[in-house]
């Protein structure tokens, strides 16, 4: 039977888990589906073993959800469970390591209140899980050193091996990882047996995305050619460093005191290898001009550290509520970016005022370097539903022998995923796309002689029809994607052929038959 004192902190951190997750029940369908979600709902319709752009798990749990419904609720399900568990976990650990009740309340409310958590587990993306198993796998870690029990490396290689399903960026910190430990006294494990029974583990778990990759010629290697090219060009150094700053904000409270308690303080010199795998981490990506939320997985592991170094030198109650107080006040003023807790208009307005009065436009500066209205995140999840109700329109204005010849073209996969998404309710055929991993399923033969195609580029003319004409586009102010739809029709050319040679083509750069 549970102490009185011990059951408390149980309740605690159950308390914390739920908070969180009410957080995202609460507010994670005032904004629709991001054209990323779309990707991966319609890659939950193929599953395969790998994809163009990312390893197969957000496929594997886009069938799940889909099984169950296709909400915007339903969809961001996982992401917000994910992020409770996490919570917990956070709590457990805490204990575990001897930490009390501030301890608990410190390094939890770091992760509920970080405005890039409070983000990541909204949407329904990779990140989320990825950061998940970035911290399952130092969770482990910190286990081992403190139990030295081998049982705890073939958990440790199944997190590996599910971490590299869900994301390639889990590489990024087990290289710092290895790397932090060889540097450390617990190198000893590298004596044993256990690494390497744990590695192949985490091998034969990520073996059949390997050799789907292997099989299609490594996509993955082109899709980081074309991201470099298109976007890490834009990362700076001083920049990504500023950014780490702005996206942990009230958790720097936190965060930073884990990671000097831990390369400085001798009650924590067993887990210092966790602060240099921090650093170390944060050094690659920036090496690699990655962009710089990827080294969000690595922040959650100082929270815990973090918690118990501030229960210890801040010792009156005083002080205690005073930094609780501080983490919240600071979340106030730029809880908007990390929420959906105002409409788009109002957005625009709070955006505004913090470019124009206090400064600060890094989270209104999108991937092209450029300075927009609101965040990226937040315009790539407004039009969608609109545009596919325009493409509707048209389709059906169409003659029933026009209609069994028409084909839905989407200039990129968030065109083509949200038409898939929506055409049920709008009674549309699927949509197909050139773009992205829907070349993989995308068939050989389709029978057509016209065509509706919606692209975010005006377009003047088609090598493939005679008449092409720009009936409309998507009108929300606030859409990233413009949503030309064109009508294109009387074939110049035999167009069937003309897309099969073209199918066919992109397929064998990826060796599918």
């Amino acid at each position: 039977m549970k102490k009185p004192a011990e059951k408390s902190l149980y309740q605690l951190i159950a308390g914390f888990a739920i908070i969180k997750l009410l957080l995202h029940f609460l507010t994670n369908t005032n904004y629709g589906l991001h054209r990323d979600e779309f990707l991966y709902l319609a890659e939950g319709q193929h599953l395969a073993w790998g994809y163009m752009e990312v390893p197969p798990m957000i496929a594997f749990l886009a069938k799940i959800v889909q099984m169950f419904g296709d909400s915007v609720f339903m969809v961001r399900l996982f992401p917000a469970l994910v992020g409770g568990l996490t919570v917990a976990m956070i709590g457990l650990l805490v204990k575990e390591l001897g930490g009390k009740r501030w301890a608990i309340i410190f390094a939890s409310l770091a992760f509920i209140l970080t405005p890039a958590f409070l983000r990541s587990n909204w949407l329904f993306q990779p990140v989320s899980f990825n950061q998940f198993f970035w911290f399952l796998s130092a969770f482990w870690m910190i286990k081992i050193v403190k139990y030295e029990q081998p049982k705890y490396w073939y958990f440790l290689g199944i997190t590996a091996g599910l971490g590299f399903l869900t994301k390639y960026s889990i590489v990024f910190f087990f290289t710092a990882l290895i790397i932090a430990v060889l540097i450390s006294p617990h190198r000893k494990w590298f004596g044993t047996r256990y690494p390497y029974i744990a590695l192949g583990i985490a091998l034969l778990i990520a073996l059949p995305n390997l050799f789907w990759q292997y099989q299609h010629n490594f996509p993955v290697v082109s899709h980081m050619r074309e991201l470099t090219e298109n976007q890490l060009v834009n990362v700076d150094p001083i920049g990504f460093t500023i950014f780490q700053f702005i996206m942990l904000w009230t958790a720097t409270f936190v965060w930073l005191p884990g990671l000097l308690f831990l390369l400085f303080h001798k009650n924590y010199k067993d887990f210092r290898f966790i602060g240099f795998t921090f650093l170390i981490v944060v050094a690659i990506i920036l090496a690699l001009s990655g962009k710089a939320y990827y080294t969000l997985g690595a922040y959650t592991m100082l929270f815990i550290f973090g918690g118990m170094g501030l229960e210890k030198i801040l010792k009156t109650q005083f002080s205690r509520i005073s930094l609780t107080l501080a983490m919240f006040f600071f979340l106030t003023g730029i809880l908007p970016l990390a929420l959906p807790i105002l409409s788009m208009e109002k957005m625009v307005s709070y955006s505004g005022y913090l470019i124009n009065n206090i400064g600060f436009n890094a989270p209104m500066r999108w991937e092209d370097g450029k300075i927009y209205p609101i965040p990226q995140d937040y315009a790539d999840m407004n039009g969608w539903e609109e545009m596919v109700q325009k493409v509707s329109k048209i389709y059906h204005q169409l003659s029933d022998d026009k209609k069994a010849l028409c084909h839905v073209l989407g200039a990129n996969y968030g065109v083509a995923g949200a038409i898939n998404f929506y055409r049920k309710k709008y009674n549309l055929p699927e949509a197909h796309s050139r773009n992205s991993s829907f070349v993989l399923w995308a068939p050989e033969d389709i029978q057509f002689n016209n065509q509706i195609m919606i692209d975010d580029r005006i377009q003047t003319g088609s090598d493939w029809f005679e008449n092409m004409e720009l009936v409309d586009s998507i009108e929300h102010p606030l859409a990233r994607e413009k949503g030309y739809i064109y009508y294109r029709s009387n074939p110049k050319t035999d167009v069937e052929a003309a897309w099969k040679n073209y199918i066919r083509e992109r397929k064998r750069e990826f060796n599918i038959d």
